[in-house]
């Protein structure tokens, strides 16, 4: 075997791992995220780009052809740079975040991706075993959401019920596997093998089984759109009977889908999940998407030609909100052509629908024209082909892409480049080239700059990153050790520090307004006020989440205030607000905030007419009164006025109790999918009444009252008023 084999062989293979990407997961990241997916993958395509790089010095024949798709996916990421040199942070523009994993630096290795796909798999069976590798790897995500459903394993499933597989949505689920079982269907059409042919519709219908349990509507609507699709642009080569046949199964499942709402009424299944998960199609509600909506064409019309840059949106989304409940902030706006306006603007949104519409014209121009596989009509696949990308723009109407659907995106995207296009009937011929000492110099050079790049974008921030989740688990008993282990994320000082940094401080406050970390209260608000001037140069910057800056800094000077008792830090926490509520005057937790400080500061009437404003302003919240009278006693409690917190905390539960009582849901829980804020909250107060009260009686009332109404926890609350009854024994 040669040189320029053997590096042919290695990209490959390397280019079969990338379709790995799905399955990665660990503690990668700060959160459940994208991340440790992305850096897999740019880690792959830095070391295919080198020897990529080599292989073009040997042989000029593997350099692109010219094409008008390679042309409009190249026009698309320079309008995306230009757009974010004009936009608001190039810097966040270009890395991303933790989170995603994305910026203009994933879409560079995309296009790496694409390039090194068009140029090395020329052949028909090269992209077969390319599908192939990509549609069992849905398959073992999908065994990882079956999984889920027996309780075997969780994975990142965040949701009790609804299915995530080896992603950590439910909705990017979905996403991913109807694009696969588009793919899927296409190998089964071409497989001869009958063996095979079983493995192909056995994935099909596995993979739909798991993408009905992600209750993705989005995705359901992209599926069904794109089956139609491939109806109609089969239907003229319909025999009269395939064309009967196929119009009475149309016919029958838009009768089921008629009568669906009725035999839910019929048979009493209104309770059920998922049949109001189906039935919501039918009433499709977005108004809790129309203020993220909103949002993203007020943030257009502002900078309506090349936006605000990209990952601009948990900065626009800050800024031009109207409401939004407590700790939430949104990266995306859950549409991918108003994603695209904010990001690009009008200029963006051009050149994205100019890849769709090249795309559509090749299927279309080409597919008659194509010889298929297995005897069957070009025009078969071709629609397939179709349906994939069709599905795919539909169900981003209401979502976004992620890394697994951009990988399956230019994927087919370089089979329809190769296959659907003039360049399939091109004849590649070799150029070799003698591998002279200048060419061994210059890669070398880029073997070393990609060693850099791979350090430095990938390693550091990974290692960095797993500092959280390892030290985590310290915050409860040993919370100097947990801050050490964040602090030297922090001291490593890569490409995502200051993600690392909101999330030091987002650990920190926590901590505070937990209890856990007041033991050490000093150590903790030296370390927030060492980095409050990084929080004001973020704000400067109009880095990400500008409003939880604006939060992280008023719960900063709060809690220096509450800890060092310095009346400075209050007139601190009155300016920092004051800019919060001029950047966005609408987010409640801003008046929450306010009413905290006018309690501080003793102004006790307009402290808690803040809060209860605060509670009605908060969609998650929404005037509860249990939650109201939940921070209000909170607010004291931060005062130090003990007896005024119990007297709102017992409200609280005295309101959850009735509630409970009448069958009704927790009124302390906001939503949550299970009960275990409503425990915690009523074991809180049970304990705030025995030790800062020592009144054991209203602590044993608090505790039998919380039994009686949670049995779920009944056997956690048992023991803590066990624990408490051995102790208050004791000391009698």
């Amino acid at each position: 075997m040669g040189i320029k084999e053997a590096i042919i062989k290695v990209i490959k293979s390397a280019i079969f791992l990338v379709f790995l990407t799905p399955l990665i997961l660990g503690p990668f990241g700060l959160n459940m995220s994208e991340y440790p997916k992305a850096v897999f993958f740019r880690s792959l395509i830095e070391i295919v780009f080198v020897f990529y790089v080599f292989l073009v010095l040997l042989d000029r024949a593997y350099l692109p052809k010219k094409s008008v798709l390679l042309f409009s996916v190249i026009i698309f990421d320079t309008i995306l740079i230009i757009a974010s040199i004009a936009g608001i942070n190039f810097y966040r523009s270009f890395f991303g975040d933790m989170q995603r994993g994305e910026g203009i630096i994933l879409h560079l290795h995309l296009l790496v991706f694409f390039v090194v796909l068009i140029s090395l798999f020329r052949k028909k069976e090269d992209w077969l075993l390319l599908f192939k590798a990509s549609v069992i790897i849905s398959g073992l995500s999908s065994v990882a959401a079956v999984l889920q459903q027996l309780k075997v394993w969780s994975f990142y499933n965040v949701e009790p019920i609804r299915l995530s597989g080896t992603l950590s949505n439910p909705d990017l689920f979905g996403s991913y596997l109807v694009l696969s079982i588009f793919l899927t269907i296409f190998l089964f059409i071409s497989e001869k093998k009958k063996s095979y042919k079983i493995l192909w519709i056995f994935l099909i219908i596995f993979n739909l089984y798991t993408l009905i349990l992600s209750e993705t509507r989005a995705a359901w609507v992209g599926f069904a759109i794109g089956v139609v699709s491939i109806y109609l642009l089969n239907y003229k080569n319909l025999n009269y009977k395939k064309r009967i046949y196929s119009l009475l199964i149309i016919l029958f499942v838009s009768l089921l889908a008629l009568l669906f709402p009725f035999a839910v009424e019929k048979f009493h299944m209104e309770n059920n999940r998922f049949s109001q998960r189906i039935l919501s199609i039918y009433n499709i509600d977005i108004s809790n998407r129309l203020n993220l909506y909103e949002a993203a064409f007020t943030a257009f019309k502002d900078r309506p030609y090349l936006g605000w840059g990209f990952e601009s949106f948990s900065f626009v989304s800050d800024k031009y909100l109207k409401t939004s409940p407590y700790g939430v902030y949104f990266d995306r706006p859950h549409d991918k052509i108003l994603e695209v306006l904010v990001y690009g603007g009008i200029i963006g949104l051009i050149s994205y629908l100019l890849i769709f519409f090249i795309l559509f014209y090749l299927i279309i121009k080409y597919a008659k024209l194509w010889d298929g596989y297995n005897n069957k009509p070009g025009i078969l696949f071709g629609s397939i082909i179709f349906a994939f990308f069709v599905s795919g723009f539909v169900q981003n109407i209401f979502s976004f892409d992620n890394i697994t659907t951009y990988i399956l995106f230019f994927l087919v995207a370089g089979f329809i480049n190769n296959n659907f296009s003039d360049l399939s009937g091109i004849n590649f011929k070799n150029n070799d080239k003698p591998v002279s000492a200048e060419k061994i110099i210059f890669i070398a050079s880029v073997a070393l700059l990609m060693g850099f790049v791979l350090y430095q974008i990938n390693i550091r921030p990974t290692i960095a990153a797993m500092y959280f989740p390892e030290y985590i688990k310290y915050e409860s008993t040993n919370t100097p050790e947990a801050l050490d282990g964040y602090k030297r994320a922090i001291s490593m000082d890569t490409i995502y520090n200051n993600d690392f940094i909101l999330a030091y401080v987002e650990r920190s406050i926590s901590l505070l307004e937990n209890s856990f970390g007041q033991n050490s209260g000093g150590e903790i608000v030296g370390g927030l006020l060492e980095l409050k001037p990084v929080l004001y140069e973020n704000i400067t910057e109009k880095d990400m989440r500008p409003n939880d800056t604006y939060e992280f800094l008023s719960r900063t000077d709060e809690w220096s205030y509450i800890v060092q008792k310095k009346p400075s830090y209050l007139e601190d926490m009155q300016e920092d607000l004051n800019r919060a509520m001029s950047f966005n005057p609408n987010m409640s937790v801003f008046y929450q905030l306010k009413g905290e400080l006018e309690i501080l500061k003793n102004n006790y009437t307009v402290g808690e007419e803040d809060i209860r404003k605060s509670c009605y302003m908060n969609i998650g919240c929404n005037g509860n009164q249990a939650q109201t009278d939940e921070i209000i006693g909170i607010a004291y409690f931060k005062k130090g006025d003990v007896m005024s917190a119990v007297k709102n905390f017992q409200n609280a539960l005295d309101i959850d109790y009735t509630a409970r009582k009448r069958g009704l849901p927790s009124m302390i829980n906001n939503n949550e999918s299970t009960n275990y804020k409503a425990a915690q909250f009523i074991n809180s107060v049970a304990i705030i009444y025995y030790n800062y009260l020592k009144d054991f009686e209203d602590c044993k009332k608090v505790y039998e009252k919380g039994i009686e109404v949670y049995p779920e926890y009944s056997g956690v609350l048992k023991q803590r008023l066990a624990a408490i009854t051995a102790d208050y024994e004791k000391k009698k």
